[in-house]
C-alpha cells in the first residue's frame, strides 16, 4: 500500500523521538518534584545507569513497529527498525565506554 507516511525517513524520526519522550514519561512519572531532569540525567550518568534508561525507552518502538508492519508500512518499520539500531550503538557505547 502506498501511503505519504510509508517513508524511511518518517520511521526514522518516529524511532528517534519516541524513546525521548518516553524517557521524559518515565521521569515524569517516577522522579517528578524531586529532582530536576538534568540532574537526573547527570546522576544517571554518573552511576552508569543511563543505558537502562536508554533501553527501556525503546520499548515504544517495538510496538510502534509492530503496528507498521501490520498496516504494511514497510519501510516506516524499516526506518523504526533503524534508528532502533541507533539507540542500541549508543547503548553499547554507554556501557562500554562510561
Amino acid at each position: 500500500m502506498n501511503c505519504k507516511c510509508n517513508k524511511l525517513y518518517i520511521g526514522i524520526i518516529i524511532g528517534l523521538i519516541l524513546p525521548m519522550i518516553m524517557a521524559v514519561i518515565l521521569y515524569l512519572t517516577l522522579y517528578k518534584g524531586q529532582l530536576e531532569f538534568i540532574t537526573f540525567l547527570d546522576r544517571l550518568i554518573e552511576r552508569g545507569s543511563i543505558g537502562k534508561l536508554l533501553s527501556i525507552s525503546v520499548l515504544p518502538n517495538l510496538i510502534v513497529f509492530f503496528v507498521a508492519i501490520n498496516l504494511d508500512r514497510l519501510l516506516a518499520a524499516r526506518g523504526i527498525v533503524t534508528a532502533t539500531l541507533v539507540y542500541a550503538v549508543v547503548v553499547l557505547v554507554f556501557k562500554f565506554m562510561i
